[in-house]
């Protein structure tokens, strides 16, 4: 599904079979971008923060956790993660400057989520071609990662920022460039 895994596979045992990368694609009807961000900063009381946006359907370190815990204590006052896919038991170990979330209703309340963030931030260490950053995209939303695998592969300086692999400064830094 990427350049990255492609490459990947030619250095493998696989190197003499043939390769075609199809990308992962996302439903355009349902990610695009929304007007008013309003319910969403009520139903979640962000009031008027800058929304940095986090998403894994499991949160670990090689998605990022322990970087989004860092990240939180450089936060200024007017600014706020909120990290989707948090099981019950990492939201009692986030810090107060992260609001966490279980799971979103449907995918329209994630497209809003991703509409209200000022910055998508995807730091993974390992993925092949994250759909989250798609949809981010989609939604109008810029995208920061870290410079790994096919993370990097739908970044460009019109859409996001891609930073040093666990350089977490760097990392808020794109964000409050952006």
């Amino acid at each position: 599904v990427s350049e990255w895994i492609r490459g990947e596979m030619s250095s493998s045992f696989l190197k003499d079979c043939r390769f075609q990368v199809i990308h992962n694609g996302i439903d355009l009807d349902v990610f695009d971008v929304q007007a008013d961000d309003k319910a969403v900063r009520e139903k979640y009381n962000l009031g008027t923060k800058k929304i940095i946006l986090g998403l894994a359907s499991i949160w670990c370190k090689e998605k990022g956790w322990d970087d989004f815990v860092e990240m939180s204590g450089m936060l200024n006052e007017d600014e706020v993660i909120v990290m989707v896919g948090v099981s019950e038991e990492q939201m009692k170990r986030l810090p107060s400057n992260v609001v966490a979330i279980r799971r979103t209703e449907n995918v329209r309340q994630l497209a809003e989520l991703y509409s209200a963030a000022t910055a998508f931030v995807n730091p993974t260490w390992q993925d092949n071609y994250p759909t989250v950053n798609l949809e981010a995209i989609a939604c109008g939303t810029p995208v920061v990662t870290f410079a790994t695998g096919g993370s990097v592969e739908s970044i460009d300086e019109t859409c996001g920022r891609i930073v040093p692999q666990k350089d977490v400064k760097a990392l808020y830094e794109a964000v409050t460039e952006l």
